[in-house]
Parts: structure tokens; C-alpha cells; sequence
């Protein structure tokens, strides 16, 4: 009986059931292809749900909504499943509609004077323990050693800078 029931669902299913439960698949691909506030994938899930409604009432067998139902979850989830794949590591990666970049950019917030003291020399006016302070063309500014502690009147040279903060090491000689 329950297998009977669920071949009707593909012999006997009227041509409005299609139409609706087509659509809904089609507008949940639009929705995973277009960008945008979520229309087409509301569209789409409001034609499956209308679908298996008027299956319901047309056909009048519980079975074959409980059928019904588990087929459109099943299609609504694996489409999911692929563009977040395909968006990830497939074709749909690899267009203009995905986009890869992170919305702040790489440089933002680094100050383009820091950039500058990449190399130059200073004098460690606070001990680097490893965070201390070393004035650096006349400015005292917070620096972070890369090594051991650094004590106070050392000289430091400035060897990388990461979200605006001087990474420094000891160095052996004059200012």
C-alpha cells in the first residue's frame, strides 16, 4: 500500500502540482545564483509549500504529502549543499557573483608613517619585556621585541610592523 502510494506520486500528480513544485526548484536556484535580500529563495519555498498543499487537497492521501514533503526537503537541501560547495570550491566560486575579498582592506588602519620605520634604528626608552616603549625619529612610540627583554638606552631597529604595532630587535651599534 505504502509503496502504491508512493508511485502515485509520479503517475497520477496533477499539472498544477508540477508547475508549482518546478517553479520552486527553479526560483531556489535563482536565489543561489543571484545575489540579493532572499526574494526568489522566499518565492521558492512559498511555491514548493503551495505545491504540496494543493497535492494534498487534490490527492487526499496522507502518504503521498508525507512523500512529497520528503522529496522537495531532500531537493531544497541538496541544492543548498551544492551552491555552498560550488561557492566554496566549484564554478560559482570563480565569478564575479561570489565574492572573495574581505570587506576591509588588507592595509586598512595601517598608518602609511609606521610603514616607513621599517629598518630604522631607535633607543629602547621603556624595557621591551617583550612590550615597551622606544623613541623613533623623535617620537616615543609602543614596541614589541621579537626576542629576549630589551633594556632601557639599547639600540632597536625596527624589523616588521602588523596592525600598526613595531616589531623590534636589539641592535648591535650606534645610532
Amino acid at each position: 500500500m505504502v509503496l502504491e502510494e508512493f508511485t502515485k506520486i509520479f503517475t497520477e500528480m496533477y499539472w498544477v502540482v508540477i508547475v508549482l513544485l518546478v517553479l520552486g526548484i527553479v526560483f531556489c536556484i535563482i536565489e543561489g545564483v543571484v545575489p540579493g535580500f532572499g526574494v526568489f529563495g522566499i518565492l521558492g519555498i512559498v511555491c514548493e509549500v503551495a505545491g504540496i498543499i494543493v497535492h494534498a487537497v487534490l490527492s487526499g492521501s496522507p502518504w503521498q504529502v508525507f512523500f512529497l514533503v520528503l522529496i522537495m526537503t531532500f531537493a531544497t537541501v541538496l541544492l543548498f549543499l551544492i551552491f555552498v560547495f560550488s561557492a566554496k570550491h566549484g564554478v560559482l566560486g570563480s565569478t564575479p557573483l561570489v565574492e572573495n575579498k574581505p570587506a576591509v582592506p588588507y592595509d586598512y588602519g595601517v598608518d602609511k608613517h609606521f610603514v616607513k620605520l621599517i629598518g630604522k634604528r631607535g633607543v629602547v626608552v621603556d624595557e621591551c619585556r617583550p612590550v615597551g616603549k622606544i623613541k623613533i625619529e623623535g617620537r616615543i612610540m609602543d614596541a614589541l621585541s621579537t626576542g629576549n627583554i630589551i633594556e632601557k638606552n639599547s639600540v632597536v631597529r625596527v624589523v616588521k610592523i602588523k596592525d600598526n604595532i613595531l616589531y623590534v630587535e636589539k641592535f648591535e651599534g650606534d645610532l
